[in-house]
């Protein structure tokens, strides 16, 4: 899949979509650390997604130019769970047949996007405009905890009365997931 076939799917979410396909990420990630817990803020257009899983390198591999959540944010990378039930889950409730493209789907359908990363005692972050890095990863310091942060805008305000049922039935048909929703 090329760049110019993700900006064209990712035009077709709305902004509940846009939550359900960074929400799905999360839930991914419970898949590979169940004891991660899920927390979703939403307040209109804007939202922040927190997990306490395994974070995501923002410095590239040896011998690479982008770093791994760049990578998976500006290009064609599926996240798979790690059971075939929780992706029959994912896929009848959030991605339908086409499956997981991964988080850049929802990147280029934001206007704004920082995604944040705790993993290896380092926090690391990086702004993305539509797909676009606003720049290079920056590290923020340090950190004890792991885990990912994605803040993000949508074109338009995110309905509640959506993701609370998706957050719903994820947690009905996924045992232990605790997904945490604020809404202000």
């Amino acid at each position: 899949m090329h760049h110019d076939e993700l900006l064209q799917i990712s035009r077709q979410l709305s902004p509940a979509d846009v939550c359900a396909e960074l929400l799905a990420l999360s839930v991914v990630e419970y898949s590979y650390s169940p004891e991660s817990r899920i927390t979703l803020e939403l307040d209109g257009a804007a939202a922040k997604l927190t997990d306490t899983g395994r974070g995501m390198r923002l410095t590239p591999d040896r011998g690479d130019t982008l770093s791994h959540a760049e990578r998976a944010l500006t290009g064609f990378y599926p996240c798979l769970p790690s059971s075939p039930e929780i992706e029959s889950t994912l896929r009848e409730l959030v991605w339908g047949e086409r499956g997981s493209i991964g988080p850049s789907l929802a990147n280029f359908a934001c206007p704004s996007l920082t995604f944040t990363s705790m993993r290896g005692g380092e926090v690391w972050s990086q702004g993305y405009g539509y797909g676009k890095p606003a720049g290079p990863a920056a590290r923020l310091g340090t950190s004890e905890t792991t885990g990912t942060i994605i803040d993000f805008r949508t074109a338009g305000a995110i309905d509640h009365t959506t993701i609370s049922s998706l957050a719903d039935a994820l947690r009905a048909r996924i045992p232990g997931l605790v997904i945490t929703l604020r809404f202000q």
